[in-house]
């Protein structure tokens, strides 16, 4: 296909040469360079056609894949699975799957990853050299690299493989070139730097580097037999294409590190750190926080200094028994979110503005909540909800993969009998039917509701695990009627599930009796 650049080239040499030299010279038929000389407008055009629907297919599937964690390796995630899910055809899916890891036969084991770090500006991936006295074994099978581990299919390295990639395509980090340097910083990149420096002889290191942190552009120190090979990337394909042929000589790819990348995603890879000493606890700490993050399941780019105090609140509460009516102590939340006090203090008088705390008796304090405050919230999102399943039901079917995926998330918190995991699961897969029905407005005011709700149930120190089997088989209920367009089933499901919810917290006010006449009158419909 001719560039546009091309087009211009040779409409621009006719002014001197005749159209069938210049046509002669470019390559071109006549009748085409006549056919530019007549446009204005000499840039590509859209072809006609059937549109292609495979770059929009390796979105989708990445994002399933970029969550799935070490569950990518089991038969929920084969490309049949995978297909039926999104509604894709098979081989579409496949030849996305195929484009985030690499053929079977170069699946050849037994190294080790060692250390997997992200944050802008630097993504690291570690990995240690097979010892050779068993990593010969192993080679071409994807099996164990020695030290007596059972050997694992290629199959499953594969899968893995896409996960990692996925998360990375999905968090953005091909974007990091284009952020401003000093603004978009989360992490301290010299703690990254040193992970450089303390490889060993049996290490090499893959850097995604687009703003030249390291110096050098492909480093490969030969100081002494105890440095460590350094390969610098600037370019994200280039990275990528290094990483999949790297972790492709891996015996296998950890699933704690897997289920690390999956609860990260969401947060554009920020503060991701996985070594191979203390993976468990990374996986735990990982776990725990995302769970306690009162705007976890926000998008990050609404994410202020407001939705970063109201997680580190949501965690003073619980911690510290904070009840309503307390006052909020602003010196030990800059502590805490090591942050100024003047951003806390800022914080503090926007959370009030926005009616989350109580500024009226001097000054911040855990709101008094009242039955009504209750019967008002729920019925608000009872209302916005019903709007936004009626239109996420007329929605293609495609929409509906982040949902699927939400619901896998509350299935897996439902069998826990965690009440904090519980809660946060299905206020992610609420927010995520939000999302998914293309009404920006309906959502923002859905999201707004949710934020006040999360502060109420931690404010009343709520524990759901008594109904987590209730709260899933509603999501199951409202996320199988949507999935057959039927959108009165799912809204009957949604008031249903709302009303077990207010009547459950407001059944904590033992001074004051729940109005049931006042809920009925609030929420009746037609």
């Amino acid at each position: 296909m001719y560039s546009s650049e091309m087009r211009r080239a040779a409409v621009a040499g006719t002014a001197s040469s005749s159209i069938a030299e210049v046509a002669a010279q470019f390559g071109v038929s006549p009748s085409s360079l006549r056919r530019w000389m007549l446009r204005s407008d000499l840039e590509d055009r859209p072809r006609s056609g059937r549109p292609q629907i495979q770059s929009t297919a390796d979105q989708v599937v990445e994002a399933l894949v970029s969550t799935a964690g070490a569950r990518i390796s089991g038969k929920d995630y084969s490309t049949r699975a995978l297909a039926e899910a999104t509604g894709l055809s098979q081989s579409i899916v496949s030849r996305a799957m195929r484009g985030m890891t690499v053929p079977r036969d170069q699946v050849r084991g037994g190294d080790e990853i060692t250390v997997v770090a992200g944050g802008f500006p630097l993504v690291i991936i570690g990995i240690r050299a097979a010892d050779q006295r068993g990593g010969d074994d192993s080679a071409g099978s994807g099996g164990d690299g020695g030290g007596g581990s059972s050997a694992v299919s290629a199959r499953r390295v594969q899968r893995r493989i896409a996960g990692i990639v996925a998360a990375l395509r999905s968090a953005g980090v091909k974007h990091w070139p284009q952020r401003f340097d000093s603004e978009h910083r989360q992490t301290d990149a010299s703690a990254m730097l040193e992970l450089l420096q303390a490889g060993g002889r049996r290490e090499r290191f893959l850097v995604f580097d687009p703003h030249k942190e390291t110096s050098g552009g492909v480093a490969e120190s030969q100081d002494t037999a105890e440095s460590a090979a350094i390969a610098v990337h600037r370019d994200f394909a280039e990275f990528l294409d290094a990483a999949k042929s790297a972790l492709a000589t891996c015996r296998d790819v950890p699933g704690s590190l897997l289920d690390m990348l999956a609860a990260r995603v969401r947060h554009g890879f920020e503060g991701v750190m996985w070594k191979e000493a203390s993976h468990n606890d990374a996986q735990r700490s990982s776990i725990s926080s995302d769970s306690m993050e009162i705007s976890s399941w926000l998008p990050k780019e609404t994410r202020s200094i407001t939705e970063h105090l109201a997680i580190a609140l949501r965690e003073e509460i619980i911690d510290s028994g904070y009840e309503p009516g307390d006052r909020i102590n602003p010196r030990l939340l800059s502590r805490r979110m090591q942050v100024p006090r003047s951003s806390v203090d800022a914080a503090l008088r926007r959370m009030v503005d926005d009616k989350l705390l109580d500024g009226s008796r001097g000054g911040t304090r855990i709101p008094l909540i009242t039955t009504l405050d209750v019967l008002d919230l729920y019925a608000g999102r009872m209302a916005v909800g019903e709007v936004l399943l009626r239109s996420l039901a007329l929605r293609p079917k495609r929409y509906f993969v982040p949902v699927q995926l939400a619901l896998r998330q509350v299935e897996a918190s439902a069998a826990t009998k965690s009440g904090i995991d519980v809660e946060d699961a299905d206020l992610h897969f609420q927010q995520e039917l939000a999302r998914a029905s293309g009404l920006r407005q309906s959502t923002r005011a859905f999201e707004a509701l949710t934020l006040r709700l999360r502060l109420f149930i931690s404010v009343l120190q709520l524990d759901y695990s008594p109904a987590s089997d209730r709260i899933l088989i509603d999501d199951r209920a409202i996320f199988k009627a949507l999935s057959l367009g039927d959108a009165d089933t799912a809204v009957s499901a949604w008031r249903g599930k709302v009303d077990n919810a207010v009547r459950h917290m407001a059944g904590l006010f033992a001074r004051r009796r729940f109005d049931q006449d006042l809920w009925a009158q609030l929420t009746r419909s037609g």
